[in-house]
C-alpha cells in the first residue's frame, strides 16, 4: 500500500512538473526604476500570451516577516495577460522595495488555471536586478563622480547616459564605463542624478534618483595688498585686505626680490577684513614685490592679488660734486589708490628729522641744493639722511594710507676753501679774519706760523680766524705766513691742508 502511494505522488510531481514545462516562461526585457515614484520597474516579453492567464512577480526577499531570508516570495499577480510591465509598490511580508540602497532582485512564472480549476505554473524566469548608483562631490576639484552597477546583462547594453534636473531631466554625458564624473558652471547646492541604461533593442532602463549636496567655491571678491611701508621697529609692514565670506582657508605671500629675483613664500595668519602682515626679515634697502595668494582646503589657489612693491628711496651727488643731493624713488606698484601727495623729510648729523618739501605727486625724483643749508653759517659734519612718506588717495578721509619708505643717507666730502690775504685794518670787514669757508668737516684745527716757525695762532673752531695778532696780542708785520689746517671727513678720512697767507694793512 504505501509502496503505490510513493508510486502515485511521483507520478503527481511529474504532471505537475510536465504542465510547468509545458507553460511558456516569460522573458524579462529589464529591472529599472520609475523615476516618478523611485520603485523599480519591471518590463518583461511573452511570444505567446494568449495560452496563459497571467503573471507572478516574484522578489528576493530580505528580512521578511514570515519568509526565510534571501528567498524568492511572490509579491504580486498579474491577472491580464496582456500586461507587461509592473512598478513595485508592494509590502508584501512587511519588506517594501528599496532601490534606493540596494539591488533588487526578481523572477517571473506565468500561470494558468486549467478546467478542473487548478493552477498550473511555469517554470521561473531568469534573475534580474536593479542597478545601484553612488555619487559624491568632490570640492578640491569641483566635480561630481558617480560608480554604479551596471545592468545585469552586459550582452544588451548599448551604452550608459547621466541625467540631472528631475522631473525634467537633463542629459549631460554618455559612457561605456560604470564610472564618470562632471562639473558644472553654476553652482546648486543640491542636484538630483540618475543614469540610464540604453539597450541594444532601444529600451531604456533608469538607475534610482539619488540626490548629492555639494558645496561652492566663494573665491574672495576683495584680495589686496593696500599699503606698504617701513615696519616699527624693523622690517617692512604689509597692509592686508581680504573679503568675509570666502572659502580661503590658507592665505600664502610671496616675496621676490627684484634684484637677485630670489623668491621666498609664507603662511599668513590672517582675519577676514583688514589687517598687518610684518615682514621683519626684509631688508627696508632692496626692492621686493609681493604676491598674496587666497587658498581654499584642498591647497588650491582660488584668487591671486596683483603684485605690489615697497618704495626703496636712494640719494647720490651729481657728477659735478656740486653742492646738491638727488634723491630717487619708485612709485608703489599697482596700489588700488591713486597717490595725493609727497612729502620729503632731512636729517642732519643725525638729528630729528624735520620737513623739507612737498613735490608732485607724479614725480619719482628730487633734487636739494644745499648752498643755503651751507649759507647759514652752522657747521654740519655732512651726514645727509632723507625719507618720503607718500599719501594715499582714499574713498574714506578717516582711512588715509601712507607710504614710509626706508631711509636713505649720504655723507658729503668736506667743502673748504682758504683765502690767501688778511687785513685787519681794511674797511671790509670780511677781511678782518684769515679763516676758511667750510663745511663737512670733523676735528678741525688750524695753526699759523710765522716763516721762523714760531706758533702765533691755534683753533679747533673753522669759525674763529686769525686777525693777524699773535699769541702776545701784538700785531705782526707784514709777511707771508704758513697755516696748516686737519680735518677729517664725515667718512672719517683725515685730511691736512698747508698754504700760505698774505699779512697787509
Amino acid at each position: 500500500m504505501k509502496k503505490l502511494m510513493l508510486i502515485f505522488f511521483i507520478a503527481v510531481i511529474t504532471v505537475s512538473k510536465m504542465s510547468a514545462q509545458d507553460l511558456e516562461t516569460p522573458e524579462i526585457l529589464s529591472v529599472g526604476v520609475d523615476t516618478l515614484t523611485g520603485k523599480p520597474l519591471i518590463t518583461w516579453t511573452m511570444q505567446n500570451p494568449r495560452l496563459v492567464d497571467g503573471y507572478i512577480i516574484k522578489r528576493l526577499i530580505i528580512d521578511g516577516d514570515g519568509v526565510i531570508s534571501g528567498t524568492y516570495n511572490n509579491i504580486a499577480i498579474i491577472e491580464n495577460n496582456n500586461v507587461f510591465s509592473y512598478v513595485d509598490l508592494s509590502n508584501s511580508f512587511n519588506t517594501e522595495a528599496k532601490a534606493g540602497i540596494r539591488e533588487e532582485y526578481y523572477r517571473i512564472s506565468s500561470y494558468k488555471t486549467d478546467e478542473n480549476g487548478l493552477t498550473v505554473y511555469s517554470l521561473m524566469s531568469d534573475e534580474a536586478h536593479t542597478m545601484t548608483l553612488n555619487g559624491g562631490f568632490d570640492y578640491c576639484t569641483n566635480t561630481f563622480n558617480f560608480s554604479f552597477s551596471g545592468f545585469y546583462n552586459t550582452d544588451k547594453i548599448s551604452g550608459y547616459c547621466l541625467h540631472t534636473g528631475f522631473p525634467n531631466s537633463e542629459k549631460l554625458l554618455v559612457t561605456k564605463d560604470t564610472v564618470c564624473k562632471f562639473s558644472f558652471k553654476d553652482f546648486l547646492p543640491v542636484r538630483n542624478f540618475a543614469v540610464e541604461t540604453i539597450l541594444t533593442n532601444g529600451i531604456s532602463v533608469f538607475s534610482p534618483i539619488i540626490s548629492v549636496e555639494s558645496e561652492e567655491t566663494v573665491v574672495p571678491e576683495k584680495l589686496e595688498i593696500k599699503n606698504i611701508t617701513v615696519g616699527n621697529p624693523k622690517g617692512l609692514e604689509l597692509k592686508i585686505k581680504i573679503s568675509d565670506n570666502s572659502s580661503t582657508e590658507k592665505l600664502l605671500i610671496t616675496r621676490r626680490d627684484l634684484e637677485t629675483l630670489e623668491s621666498e613664500a609664507a603662511e599668513l595668519n590672517f582675519s577676514h577684513g583688514d589687517f598687518i602682515f610684518s615682514d621683519t626679515s626684509a631688508d627696508v634697502s632692496r626692492l621686493y614685490a609681493y604676491t598674496l595668494y587666497a587658498m581654499n582646503r584642498c591647497g588650491i589657489a582660488i584668487k591671486l592679488s596683483d603684485s605690489t612693491a615697497n618704495t626703496v628711496l636712494k640719494v647720490s651727488t651729481p657728477k659735478d660734486n656740486s653742492n646738491k643731493n638727488i634723491l630717487e624713488w619708485n612709485s608703489p606698484l599697482n596700489l588700488p589708490s591713486g597717490i595725493e601727495k609727497i612729502e620729503i623729510f632731512r636729517s642732519i648729523d643725525d638729528k630729528e628729522f624735520e620737513y623739507a618739501d612737498l613735490v608732485n605727486s607724479y614725480n619719482s625724483t628730487y633734487t636739494e641744493s644745499l648752498s643755503n643749508i651751507i649759507a647759514n653759517k652752522e657747521l654740519y659734519d655732512g651726514k645727509f639722511c632723507y625719507q618720503i612718506k607718500i599719501y594715499h588717495k582714499t574713498s574714506s578721509n578717516s582711512d588715509t594710507l601712507i607710504t614710509v619708505s626706508n631711509t636713505a643717507c649720504i655723507e658729503r666730502e668736506p667743502v673748504i676753501f682758504f683765502p690767501n690775504a688778511l687785513n685787519p685794518k681794511s674797511d671790509n670787514t670780511d677781511n678782518w679774519e684769515f679763516k676758511p669757508k667750510a663745511d663737512f668737516l670733523r676735528d678741525y684745527k688750524m695753526t699759523i706760523y710765522s716763516k721762523r716757525g714760531e706758533n702765533l695762532f691755534e683753533t679747533t673752531d673753522p669759525a674763529k680766524g686769525w686777525d693777524g695778532y699773535n699769541k702776545s696780542g701784538k700785531l705782526c708785520p707784514k709777511d707771508t705766513y704758513v697755516y696748516i689746517a686737519t680735518f677729517k671727513t664725515s667718512g672719517g678720512k683725515s685730511v691736512t691742508k698747508k698754504g700760505y697767507v698774505n699779512l697787509v694793512y
